[in-house]
C-alpha cells in the first residue's frame, strides 16, 4: 500500500514538474530587454508626390523611400485588409508556406487621441500546431481589451479558444515577430527604423534592383531594393525589444541580406525577403489584394468569433 502511494505520488510530481514545464516552455515570456517603440517622425521635405519623383527617390534613397510609403499610408489609412503569404524560418527550422488572411487597424498613431492595435489573422494555409497536432486557424489581438495577450482558435481542439501571452515561449515558437507587429505600417515601421539606424552611421549598403513585376504579391509592379548586410543581424521578436546580443540566436535566426519589394504605385512595402550569406531562406512576406481603409471596420471585425470565419 505505502508503496502504491509513493509510487501514485512519484507520478503526480512527474506530471506536475512536466506541466510547469510546458508552462515555461509555452506560456511564459521570456527574458528580453525592453525599449521605447519606435515612433516615426515625418522629415521636414515633404513626401513626393508625383510617380516619377517617387521613382527616382526609390533608386537613390530607399529611406527617404520609406518614410514616404510610411507618411502617405498615415494620411490615408486607419487600417488594412490583405493576404499575406510567408515562410519563415523559426528557431532554426524552416516552416511550411502559410497563407493568412490578415485584418489591421489602430496600427497609426493618433494625433489627438490614443489609438489601439487590433489584429486579426485567420490562416488559409499552414499555421503552426500544438502538441497534439491541432493546427492554429485564427489569432486575435486587441490592445485596448487585452494589451498582453492574444486569442488562439484552433477548430480541432477540445478547447478551441484560449488567451496566451502574446510575447510567450508559444508565441515565438509559432512566428518570428509579434502579432502586435503584423500589420503593414508596423512592417515598414521596422524596415524604416533598421534601415535608417544603419544609414545614420554610414553603414547602410544597398541594390537598386530595378523595377519588378512581382508575382507573390498579385502581380504588382514594385520597386526591388536589396540591403547587404555589414554583419549578420537578427531582428527582434517585438519592435518594443532590443535586437537579440546572444551570439547562438544570432547563428540560429540571423540573416545578411534583406530585399524589399516597394508597391511603385501604391507607396507599400508589399514584399520582403530574407536570406542568409549563403541564400538560404529565413524569411519571405508578401501582402497581396491589400485593401486600406480609411473608415471604421464593423464592431465585430475584432472579437473571437469572428475567427471562426
Amino acid at each position: 500500500m505505502v508503496r502504491r502511494v509513493a509510487v501514485a505520488l512519484l507520478i503526480a510530481a512527474t506530471l506536475c514538474l512536466a506541466g510547469l514545464g510546458a508552462y515555461s516552455k509555452w506560456f511564459a515570456s521570456p527574458t528580453v530587454v525592453i525599449v521605447d517603440e519606435p515612433q516615426f517622425v515625418k522629415p521636414a521635405e515633404p513626401p513626393p508626390t508625383e510617380a516619377e519623383q517617387f521613382a527616382n527617390l526609390a533608386q537613390t534613397d530607399v529611406v527617404a523611400t520609406l518614410a514616404a510609403c510610411l507618411s502617405n499610408y498615415e494620411k490615408e489609412t486607419t487600417g488594412f485588409r490583405a493576404t499575406l503569404a510567408k515562410r519563415e524560418r523559426v528557431a532554426g527550422k524552416l516552416q511550411e508556406p502559410e497563407l493568412v488572411r490578415v485584418v489591421a487597424a489602430g496600427d497609426v498613431p493618433g494625433p489627438d487621441k490614443k489609438t489601439h492595435i487590433r489584429v486579426r489573422m485567420i490562416w488559409d494555409q499552414g499555421g503552426s500546431k500544438d502538441l497534439l497536432g491541432n493546427v492554429v486557424r485564427g489569432c486575435l489581438y486587441s490592445e485596448d481589451k487585452s494589451p498582453e495577450q492574444m486569442v488562439i482558435f484552433r477548430p480541432t481542439a477540445l478547447l478551441k479558444e484560449f488567451s496566451v501571452p502574446s510575447k510567450s515561449g508559444l508565441a515565438r515558437d509559432a512566428s518570428r515577430y509579434c502579432v502586435k507587429d503584423a500589420g503593414m505600417y508596423r512592417s515598414m515601421l521596422r524596415t524604416y527604423v533598421a534601415w535608417k539606424k544603419r544609414q545614420d552611421t554610414g553603414e547602410l549598403a544597398v541594390t537598386y534592383l530595378g523595377k519588378q513585376i512581382v508575382l507573390q504579391a498579385g502581380g504588382r509592379e514594385c520597386y526591388a531594393i536589396k540591403r547587404t548586410c555589414k554583419t549578420v543581424e537578427a531582428d527582434p521578436f517585438a519592435l518594443d525589444e532590443q535586437p537579440p546580443t546572444d551570439a547562438r540566436i544570432i547563428d540560429r535566426d540571423g540573416f545578411s541580406e534583406v530585399t524589399l519589394f516597394i508597391d511603385a504605385e501604391r507607396r507599400l512595402q508589399v514584399g520582403t525577403v530574407i536570406r542568409r550569406a549563403d541564400g538560404e531562406l529565413v524569411g519571405e512576406y508578401y501582402f497581396r489584394d491589400a485593401e486600406l481603409v480609411s473608415a471604421e471596420f464593423p464592431a465585430d471585425t475584432f472579437t473571437p468569433a469572428a475567427l471562426r470565419n
